[in-house]
Order: C-alpha cells, then structure tokens, then sequence
C-alpha cells in the first residue's frame, strides 16, 4: 500500500479485481461476524466469555482491515467505541465486577494499530498539511517519560493510549485522502445508524433502566448520574457516563446534514432525545454552536436544508417534552443557565479554576501522564480512582499534567493544524468536510469544561480534523485532475502552497 494518489488507485482497483478470491467478502463481513460473536455469549448468558473474546476478536478483525480496507476499519472503531462500555456492563453483569476490564482497552488496542501503518509514511510529516501532527505527538512523548517516573509504566502507558490514539486516528484518516470518498461514506453510515442506536437505548435507558446499567451505576457510584431508577438518571447509553455520550451525540448531530437516507432523521431525533436526558448543559451549548457554524459556513444551496433539519429535530423533540417529568428535568436543568451564580456546578468550576490555576501553569515539569484521570486506578493497590482523577478543566489539564515543554509542542500543533483546517485553499466545496470541520470545533471549544481531547471526544476531534484535510486535498487533487496541465505524480500531488514546508 502506498499514500501516493497512483498507489492508492492501484490498491482500490486491485481490490475489486481480487473480487473473486473472496478478500472483499471477507472484509464485508468481518465486523459483522465479530458483532454476531458478541451477541451469542450475551443471549447464552456466558457474557464472561468475552473477557478475552471481546479483545481478541476486535484486534483480529483491526489487524485485517487497518491496511487492507481502511474504510471499513475507520467505520468498525467508530462502533468499538460506540459500544465497549456496554459490553463491558453486560460481562460485569453475567460474571460479576471487575474494577478494571481489559475489555476497555480494546478501543485503544485497535486505534493504536493505525500507528504501524502511518510508522512506514512518517517523510509525508515534512508537508505543511500533516507537519503539526509533529510537535503534539513530541508534547505527549514528553510527558509520558516523565510520567514513567512519577507514576509508573502501567499509569503513563494506558493515559498515553488515551492521548495518542485519537491522534494518529486522525493522522490515519488524513493520509489516507486519496480514497476520502469511501472513508466518508462508510464513516456517514456507521454514525447514522450508531447514532439510532445508541440515541434509541438512552430513551430505554431512560424510561426502563436495564439491570445491567443500574448495577453498573450502584458499583461506580457515580452519585453525579442521577439514581439508577427509571425517569431519575442523567442518560449515558451505551457509553460510560453522561458526559462523553452528549458530545458524542453532538459530533454526530454535526454531521447529520451531510448524510442521506430514510434512517437519518429518526436517528437525529433518538439522537436529539437522548442529548436532552443526559441534562449536559455544555453539550447543550455545544449543539447551538454546532448549528449556528454550520449555518455560516455549509454552501448556500445546503443552509435551507439545514434549517428544515434543525426545525425538524425541534419538532421531533416536542413528543418527549410533553412527560410532566421530563420536562420538568430539562426544563429546570435549563433555568441554571440563567443563574449561574446559584448552581452548584457552576460554582465548584469556578472554585476550581481559582485554586488550581496558578499550580497548572507554573508546573515546569509537569505531572506527566498517568496522575491524571482513570489512569490512576492503576496507580493504586485498591484499583479505585486518586486525588487528580476528576480534572474539570481541560484548558488546565494541558498545561498541568504535559508541562510547559509538552504543552508547547502540544499547543503549537493544535494551533497550525487547526489553522490549516480552516484555511479554504481552493477547494470545492463539500459539505462533509464543512460537518466535520464543525465537529472538529465544537469538540476543541468544549475544552473550557474538561478535556474534550482525549479518549472518546479526543478521538471525534482529531478523527474528524483529519477527514476535513483529507477532503481538502482530494478536493484539490480533483480539480488538479480535471485541469489541462497535469501535475507529475509522485507523493501527494496536493497544492504546493498549502503543503510544501
């Protein structure tokens, strides 16, 4: 396999040809048949099965796919990490708790195998395009050897994966811009219908409580939940709190108006429902955000349908609404935006950011990875979570836990990477690169609440960061195409102004 535009094109075509030897075939159906091996241990009650079938399976079927048709692996960790917490639920349900699942890795586990491929293309760095992805994966190096030293190799190693693997997702996904079309499809296919699904289980969740997900919530004791009762729990579906599913739910939501289909607005409005019930007021503020972007900046022929979709989904929303509780709990979540000074969260935030500013900025060194967050379970002999594992400013956990060398590479990429998204250089316009631009930064905005860069929002940051460039370059890989000067082709015939260093 080749990052050149010929190689790719190769590849594509040598795929299809291979048709009858059976290598497409299997390539269509190994995250079903992953999926379908998932579910029969689960039906079985033997769910404890899965404990080792669960990653094994899902690390075979990555290590098929990550070379061999990147498409269907971009959209299969898209459903790991749609997925993982629930399995995880189901398997501590059926064979008893476990504090630490190595079923939570598996996510990590099949995203890191994107690093292999990229290891072999590492000269493609020297472009202007892909050069910022350098100095953050510097930064994050930075701080894992340091975090080696301060926690440990198995704390600094399972907080590196949380940081670097959406990274190299997203780097993944930018290399691979000659086939950006199949990557955008497959991609739009997996969240409207993981969008139906995990939208249709938060309203379940909601309204009937699964046994599984209550006794999840009691062993945590994550008391900022709500009661694992029906109609008295902040709604986190399929994923492992309320928080990461509103901003998964806003990610897809951005990306809703450039998919088609009868299934996308029932998605949106299971998907809208779910949102609301979580009573995540900055996920909420992320959503008009997320409009308000789109307005400004998808086509102009694309805007009116926009706005049918955002009338649609309010309308969508009025039926759910309608609950006397319901509303009642949305509707009081949503007064605390209009006297902050009485909330309570509002109020530990901004106590936190007067005690602890100072010490995050003035932390040369830095506390390196692994003293922060759930990594450090694996610090203690208990497995339960430290002193720094709740973290409510990711505009602060930046500077505190990579330290001011970390934190410069790190920003600096952010910076010329960010930058180069939004820098229009001649493309056509697309209104797939303008969604995932949203959500790209709608997710990097929401860092003033907590770190939306890592794990799961890390990955629908950096993941869709890279399918906005990847768009750009097979937009004006296209119009070079269809121009009468060919460009030579060699590696990455992309406009030389917005690549070359």
């Amino acid at each position: 396999m080749t990052f050149a535009t010929t190689g790719f094109e190769h590849d594509h075509h040598g795929m299809g040809h291979h048709a009858t030897g059976g290598l497409p075939s299997l390539n269509r159906l190994a995250a079903p048949v992953f999926w379908f091996l998932v579910a029969v241990p689960v039906l079985m009650g033997r769910a404890g099965v899965l404990e080792i079938v669960f990653p094994v399976g899902a690390i075979a079927v990555g290590a098929l796919l990550v070379t061999r048709d990147p498409a269907r692996f971009a959209a299969f960790t898209w459903w790991l990490w749609f997925l993982t917490p629930e399995v995880r639920r189901l398997v501590d349900y059926q064979s008893g708790w476990s504090v630490i699942s190595p079923i939570m890795v598996t996510p990590f586990a099949v995203g890191a195998m994107t690093g292999l491929v990229i290891a072999q293309y590492l000269p493609m760095l020297r472009y202007r395009a892909y050069f910022g992805f350098l100095p953050v994966m510097l930064g994050i190096s930075y701080a894992y050897f340091n975090g080696i030293s301060q926690a440990g190799v198995a704390a600094a190693t399972f907080a590196l994966l949380n940081w670097v693997v959406p990274v190299i997702l997203g780097l993944y996904v930018a290399l691979h811009w000659p086939i950006y079309p199949q990557m955008r499809d497959a991609v739009l296919r997996a969240f409207v219908l993981g969008l139906a699904l995990v939208g249709g289980y938060g309203l379940i969740q909601y309204f009937v409580m699964p046994a599984w997900d209550a006794r999840w919530l009691i062993n945590v004791g994550m008391t900022n939940q709500g009661m694992p009762l029906p109609m008295q729990v902040r709604v986190f579906s399929t994923l492992n709190s309320s928080g990461p599913l509103a901003f998964l739910l806003v990610t897809g939501l951005a990306l809703l108006p450039a998919a088609r289909g009868i299934l996308v607005p029932v998605a949106g409005a299971l998907a809208l429902g779910s949102l609301l019930l979580s009573l995540v007021r900055a996920a909420w503020l992320a959503g008009l955000f997320t409009f308000a972007w789109l307005l400004l900046t998808m086509p102009g022929r694309h805007r009116m349908r926009l706005i049918a979709v955002g009338v649609g989904l309010v309308l969508c929303s009025l039926p759910l609404l309608s609950v006397p509780r319901v509303n009642q709990a949305i509707v009081s979540r949503f007064d605390t935006l209009n006297s902050m000074e009485n909330d309570r969260s509002y109020q530990e935030r901004q106590e936190f950011y007067g005690r602890f500013l100072i010490q995050a900025l003035t932390e040369v060194r830095g506390a390196g990875l692994g003293t922060v967050d759930t990594a450090t379970k694996l610090t203690n002999e208990d497995g339960q979570l430290g002193a720094m594992a709740y973290f409510d400013s990711g505009i602060l956990r930046v500077p505190y836990e990579l330290g001011w060398p970390g934190t410069l590479g790190y920003v600096a990429g952010l910076i010329v990477l960010t930058a180069g998204m939004l820098r229009r250089g001649g493309a056509p316009p697309d209104p797939f690169a303008r969604c995932a631009e949203t959500a790209a930064l709608t997710i990097l905005a929401c860092m003033v609440f907590e770190h939306t860069l890592v794990k799961v929002t890390g990955v629908g940051f950096w993941f869709f960061l890279g399918m906005a460039m990847a768009a750009k370059n097979y937009g004006l890989a296209s119009l070079q195409s269809a121009a009468p000067a060919t460009v030579p082709s060699h590696h990455f015939q992309e406009d030389k102004q917005w690549t070359e260093a």
